[in-house]
């Protein structure tokens, strides 16, 4: 079975996306998230993202500001789509490729990092249909280790044989700590080859997408 991260591996648009949410936070929370803030923080999601932020708090204080964060950021997100429909778009391949997976029979799911509501917006924004995908996120789980291992669950599918398709390091790493299969994909190929990963695409341009499939022979169907 295969298994998609959506920001920046099926949708584009992270500038906007980082922008909504950053500003979001700063509103809830007083103040604003900084680049050495996200290098010292050892889980990237959404929830996990504020928790540790807000570390100082009780936890219900937490997981109240977390919910306004997330509110905060539809809304955002809502307003820069209205700007602009093209902010959110399907990755080249990506629509394509998912028709593709599933003529095959090859199970489907989705882990994301983002909560619910904010992912379900930007994929409906990106006009990927996903009603039918078995979908983990951020408003389920706190680690991305664990939003993975519950999508393919949530699929039938095992952890032995999955594949996960990311873009971030973050991705990468979860991967690694479940025993999983992973392909990089996206603007970050470059350090996700210098952190180890074998399999890199540059799009899921879906002819791309089989040939690793077929060179490699990585992939299995579940």
């Amino acid at each position: 079975m295969i298994v998609f991260d959506v920001d920046g591996t099926l949708i584009g648009g992270e500038s906007t996306d980082w922008a909504c949410f950053r500003a979001a936070f700063e509103e809830v929370a007083g103040f604003v998230l900084t680049d050495s803030f996200f290098a010292g923080i050892t889980e990237i999601t959404a929830q996990a993202i504020v928790h540790q932020a807000l570390d100082g708090l009780p936890p219900d204080e937490r997981k109240l500001k977390e919910r306004s964060v997330c509110q905060g950021f539809l809304r955002r997100l809502k307003e820069a789509h209205s700007n602009d429909p093209d902010c959110f778009i399907a990755v080249n391949g990506a629509i394509d490729l998912i028709r593709e997976v599933k003529e095959r029979g090859i199970p489907i799911a989705i882990a994301t990092g983002d909560w619910r509501e904010t992912i379900s917006f930007k994929l409906r924004a990106a006009r990927i249909s996903f009603d039918d995908i078995p979908m983990v996120t951020s408003s389920e789980f706190y680690s991305r280790s664990d939003i993975i291992a519950a999508a393919v669950a949530k699929a039938g599918g095992s952890l032995e044989q999955a594949i996960y398709m990311g873009d971030g390091l973050w991705d990468f790493r979860a991967c690694g700590k479940l025993g999983i299969r992973f392909v990089g994909v996206g603007h970050r190929r470059e350090k996700l080859r210098d952190a180890g990963a074998r399999h890199v695409l540059h799009d899921l341009n879906p002819l791309e997408f089989w040939r690793v499939k077929e060179a490699s022979e990585i992939f299995s169907v579940a």
